[in-house]
Formats: C-alpha cells, sequence, structure tokens
C-alpha cells in the first residue's frame, strides 16, 4: 500500500469514528441496541480499532431498534450529517441505512444516483428467521423481491429463469412494483416478535444464509476502538467464525487493501463543489 493512499484511508476512518460518535451518541441515549459487525468488528477484536486498510464502519441493529433510530434521528438536528437510505432517497440502490458527513466526498464507481455521496457509516437491519423451511424459502424470496426493487436491476446469476423472472418483474407497472415490495418487506420482518428465533441480516441473498444467535443483541459489551468505545457481541467468536472463518489470521499482503475503491476522496467539499 503506498503512503499517500495510507494517508487518505486515515483520514477516512478519522470520520468515520466522528460520524460512529455520533450514532453511538444516539443509541446510548435512547436505548438503542447495535453492534460493530463485519470487518468492523474483526477489526474491534484482531486490532482494536479499524483494520488498518479498512475504509468503512459496519454496525447492525435488530429492527426494532433500526425503526427506532430512523425515527429519532431527526430529533437531534443534525445539519452537519445526512441520513440515507431508499425512503429518504428514491434513486438510492442499498436496503440499509448509510450517515454520511456533510462536506465531504467519497464517490464510489457504482454512485450514480443524485444523493449525497460523502464519507459514511453503514447501518443493518437484522431480522428473526422463521424456522419452517416453506416460511424461510418465502422469507428467502422477499429479499430477493426487496433488493430487486432496491437495486433496480437484475442480481447478476447466471440462471436464465432468474434472469428472464427479474427482468419481467422490473418491467411490470410501477403501481404493482410498490405493492410487491411492500409484500416483500412485510414477510422480511414477519417474524421479529418471535424472540426465539435466529437473526439473519439480508443486505445480500449470500449473507442471508448466515444466521446469528437468539440472544445475541442481549448480550452487548463496550471494547475498545481505536481510541473510542462501541458496542460488540460478547460472543463475537461465534458471529466471526461463521462469517470468516479463521478470522485472526491476516490475509496476504496483496489483499490487505480497501474495499470500496472510491474514485473521488475529499474531506473537506462535497461532490458538488469540486471541479470534476
Amino acid at each position: 500500500m503506498i503512503s499517500d493512499k495510507l494517508t487518505i484511508i486515515q483520514g477516512v476512518q478519522q470520520i468515520e469514528l466522528e460520524i460512529m460518535d455520533i450514532v453511538h451518541k444516539i443509541c446510548v441515549e435512547n436505548h438503542i441496541r447495535y453492534s460493530l459487525i463485519y470487518g468492523s468488528l474483526i477489526g474491534a477484536v484482531r486490532h482494536n480499532g479499524f483494520i488498518p486498510w479498512d475504509d468503512d464502519i459496519d454496525i447492525c441493529m435488530p429492527r426494532e431498534d433500526y425503526v427506532k433510530f430512523l425515527k429519532v434521528w431527526s430529533a437531534y438536528k443534525l445539519k452537519d450529517y445526512i441520513l440515507q437510505n431508499k425512503k429518504t432517497n428514491g434513486d438510492f440502490t442499498q436496503n440499509f441505512t448509510k450517515v454520511r458527513k456533510y462536506n465531504t466526498t467519497f464517490l464510489q464507481e457504482d454512485d450514480t444516483g443524485e444523493y449525497h455521496k460523502g464519507i459514511f457509516v453503514d447501518i443493518f437491519a437484522a431480522d428473526r428467521v422463521p424456522e419452517r423451511s416453506v416460511q424461510k424459502m418465502v422469507q428467502k424470496i422477499s429479499v430477493a423481491i426487496d433488493l430487486l426493487y432496491t437495486k433496480e436491476h437484475g442480481s447478476g446469476i447466471p440462471n436464465p429463469i432468474i434472469s428472464m423472472t427479474e427482468n419481467f418483474l422490473l418491467h411490470i407497472p410501477r403501481k404493482c412494483q410498490v405493492v410487491l415490495k411492500k409484500w416483500a418487506c412485510k414477510n422480511i420482518m414477519k417474524f421479529d416478535n418471535k424472540n426465539v428465533l435466529k437473526y439473519m441480516i439480508a443486505c445480500t441473498l449470500e449473507e442471508v444464509k448466515n444466521l446469528y444467535s437468539a440472544d445475541v443483541f442481549e448480550n452487548l459489551v463496550l471494547c475498545e476502538f481505536s481510541g473510542r468505545e462501541y458496542y460488540r457481541f460478547r460472543d463475537y467468536d461465534s458471529c466471526l467464525s461463521m462469517l470468516y472463518g479463521d478470522y485472526m489470521q491476516l490475509p496476504p499482503e496483496n489483499e490487505r487493501t480497501w474495499k470500496h475503491t472510491p474514485i473521488i476522496v475529499d474531506f473537506y467539499k462535497n461532490i458538488s463543489e469540486l471541479d470534476n
């Protein structure tokens, strides 16, 4: 990794810590449960902070806490930060939420919408998974439909039947798409009041396969993270082993690079203020 790139990543990380401090404060003041997840959880365990080459912070919440977070956000009137998801920005292409810092830029190749493109923290919702196979299948189909209408393009799965189905669903009348997406979201969240069921994070079809224990959000602890303290699962080992296998093993040097590969990064200006 060249030194200039390392300097940029470290600058991105500092702004993400600033954003995460705000998110953590809101969660603590409103009794909202969350945990670091994915690479951020590895970083907390293996590095006491960021993985040195990581370029974002990921956290997750049970669906009811996620909904509560979205509701209380506006009460804080944070003019320097932007909460962003499909409901706030129709051309947003993810089914989770980002909190971005105003007066920053982190432009990625697939950022084609008109939404703000500042440095961000990702917030994922976790939903309960039914035990019966038929209900699981309906829920997974619902995830596929939600992702299809959120991203507004096909999954790219090399299966002619899936491709034809996705193409058909993308070309039915808009009103029908809205109804179908609402039906899908209802099915995804249908079991969230069943406390004995395991959790999933439905951000991709692959991720749906990973199931977290039913009480994983009931056992949260503060951990050191780059000079701060944020929450993580007490049983982080089961989660990370399921996701990554031997997560304590460092990857080869040629794989130690940021995952979002931004085209433009700026710490002081919005993209609309830059000379492109």
